[in-house]
């Protein structure tokens, strides 16, 4: 009860203190080339999102070529590993709220005249159709073939999600008024409860499309509920940088998410159990005796707060490491196409094999795969200039000249070349010579 009341005044403080008006300063969230403790940069985002990516890099590396010989829950080294890649999606999922949630905010006009509600929902379509497009197959589809595993949901099919959902619970309180931190935590715990609801039932009735976005049992790695909940309370901190930003560079506000979870992790069990024991709900007993969501959520907090606190006491970021940050999209598609082969159903999970690995190989894999990924990413805009620039310019350029050679040259050759076979042909089959003519364009002769 001590950790639950514990709790509930920590999210009291942040709604009492965390609503202010619509018309204070708001600070720009942008990209430093590097950065000496900066007052009007939240460069601890940045950071932290290159410490997702390439913790996810590994993660990815190690889950999908580890032999499943050397997978044991005993060992400290694995339950280590896994632990920290249970991280990355909590992490992903909700600094997605976080930023999306300053940035929308940011204009501090309504949402009617906000751009970046428009830009949020294409963003929000543009994830949903990337995450399907990387799961193409192309030597199956020129057959006719789909593979199911196309339908499975995935990371940015919830990113994509939550950037329609943070907008739309943000409409939501601009329609019915109150804290938008308090409509983000509400949501958040909200869609963390509603889960054993989804988990406990079937949803084999639903077109598979549909489906994928309800349970994990056709496949899908993520679904909507509960992982929208991690955004939602990401929105939370979110709504508070937008209205006092300089609060991150403070040592009392990452001291107080650390609090907050720490108390999630320690005492969100409890507070399930009280709920339970208040309500009857059946199915709190599903959440609490597999209580994942909220200690994960505690860890999150955590994380957080120490990248909040130590990023800006830390004289020079390594502009590299912000440009990381602000790739993850690029990685995760780059990544995905490499590890997996999905385009051409060839990649390293194919040419390696599936599980195959012993440890050494593997960590000593992994660590080239995410220093490859760095390497990318530090010339991306060598490459973007290549693909983008230099190749349409090429391409354009051989076509110009296919068509000036089209327009001037091709006459004279299709001339010769009919001159040459009306000469071969004056003694063969007489059939031709209508067809040889017509193809050189001597039809009025």
């Amino acid at each position: 009860m001590y950790s639950g009341n514990v709790t509930w005044a920590i999210v009291s403080f942040l709604q009492e203190h965390c609503y202010y008006s619509l018309n204070n300063s708001l600070l720009p969230l942008e990209h430093l080339p590097t950065t000496t403790r900066p007052k009007s940069r939240i460069i601890f985002i940045d950071v932290l999102r290159a410490y997702a990516i390439l913790m996810m890099l590994q993660g990815h590396f190690v889950d999908t070529l580890l032999a499943a010989s050397y997978r044991n829950a005993d060992s400290s080294l694995f339950s280590l590993w896994s632990f920290m890649r249970g991280m990355t999606a909590p992490i992903f999922f909700t600094v997605t709220g976080v930023v999306f949630t300053y940035l929308l905010l940011k204009d501090g006009r309504p949402l009617k005249e906000n751009k970046r509600v428009k830009k949020g929902l294409r963003r929000g379509v543009f994830l949903l159709g990337i995450g399907y497009l990387l799961k193409i197959n192309l030597p199956g589809l020129l057959f006719g073939y789909l593979s199911p595993w196309f339908w499975a949901v995935d990371v940015l099919h919830v990113i994509g999600l939550a950037l329609i959902g943070l907008i739309a619970v943000t409409g939501l309180r601009e329609l019915l008024g109150g804290s938008l931190a308090t409509w983000m935590i509400a949501f958040g715990v909200g869609t963390f409860l509603m889960d054993p609801f989804f988990t406990e039932n079937t949803w084999d009735h639903l077109p598979i499309v549909f489906a994928h976005y309800l349970t994990m049992d056709l496949g899908s790695n993520f679904t909507m509920v509960p992982w929208l909940g991690f955004a939602f309370f990401g929105g939370a901190i979110g709504y508070v940088l937008s209205k006092k930003s300089q609060w991150a560079f403070t040592h009392w506000f990452p001291a107080l998410i650390m609090a907050f979870g720490i108390t999630l992790t320690l005492g969100s069990w409890q507070m399930l159990v009280n709920l339970y024991e208040l309500t009857g709900w059946h199915y709190l007993p599903v959440l609490f005796n597999n209580n994942y969501l909220f200690w994960r959520l505690g860890h999150v907090f955590i994380v957080i707060s120490l990248f909040m606190w130590v990023v800006p006491r830390i004289g020079t970021i390594p502009s590299l490491i912000t440009k990381i940050g602000s790739e993850t999209l690029t990685i995760y598609g780059a990544h995905y196409v490499v590890l997996y082969g999905t385009w051409l159903g060839v990649g390293l999970s194919q040419l390696i094999g599936y599980r195959s690995l012993d440890p050494l190989t593997c960590i000593v894999g992994a660590a080239a795969f995410v220093y490859a990924h760095i390497i990318f990413i530090k010339h991306i805009e060598t490459i973007r200039d290549f693909v983008y620039g230099q190749i349409p310019t090429w391409g354009k350029r051989q076509y110009r000249l296919a068509m000036v050679w089209f327009k001037r040259e091709w006459p004279k050759q299709r001339e010769q070349l009919a001159d040459r076979w009306e000469e071969r042909l004056a003694t063969g089959p007489s059939w031709l010579l209508p067809l040889v003519r017509v193809l050189a364009g001597r039809t009025k002769e």
